[in-house]
């Protein structure tokens, strides 16, 4: 074989890596759970409710705020559950809040075509070493398959604040949570909702 034909052949299939691995990626970040077209039905992402009270709903929460998701706070650790099947896309720790500084670790799941389930473990971890405790109290990795009612990971109790922030988006918009909730999450949500003492419903985005 000519040096010039080696050196194209070559090219040809660097080339055709470089393609494969982007298009692996980009098919692995959008690759769903299930080839569903139809709304999900989420089970109740806590596994022991007794540890759970409201902190926020859905929408305009006063002050100017929307808040795109539901937060689920708790007064110790708790195991977090996958409400419906489920396909991890991202995983990020990240700051996001400072003075004082917050941490949080930021998981990303595409349940079906077209939805997509987010679920912020705020730990309320005060510095990066209780961050990192909380990233490795996850049991998930990116491209792992999950299926309903497998525990994602535990959320570590580092303060009052402790919750969850579970949010969807349908076709990149977000979302109110609640009204894709089964019969029986639900039932343990809306007395917990009650205990909450808000006086506004729980999706006050009229839009959703």
């Amino acid at each position: 074989m000519k040096r010039k034909t080696r050196i194209i052949l070559l090219v040809l299939i660097a080339i055709t890596l470089v393609g494969s691995g982007i298009g692996g990626f980009a098919l692995w970040n959008f690759w769903p759970a299930t080839w569903s077209s139809e709304p999900p039905v989420l089970d109740f992402p806590v596994e022991n409710t007794d540890v759970i009270h409201i902190m926020a709903g859905y929408g305009n929460i006063g002050l100017g705020f929307f808040h795109n998701g539901i937060d689920f706070g708790c007064n110790d650790s708790v195991n977090i559950i996958a409400p419906c099947d489920l396909r991890v896309i991202g995983i990020k720790t990240w700051l996001y809040a400072t003075d004082p500084d917050r941490w949080q670790t930021s998981v990303r799941m595409r349940t079906n075509i077209g939805y997509l389930l987010e679920i912020a473990f705020e730990s309320w971890a005060l510095n990066e070493s209780f961050a990192d405790l909380q990233r490795n109290a996850l049991n998930i990795k990116v491209g792992q398959k999950v299926d309903q009612g497998e525990v994602l990971g535990q959320l570590l109790y580092h303060g009052d604040g402790t919750h969850i922030h579970f949010m969807i988006k349908v076709n990149g918009e977000d979302a109110c949570p609640y009204q894709f909730f089964s019969a029986s999450a639900k039932g343990i949500f809306d007395p917990l909702w009650i205990l909450y003492g808000t006086t506004s419903i729980i999706c006050n985005d009229t839009s959703t």
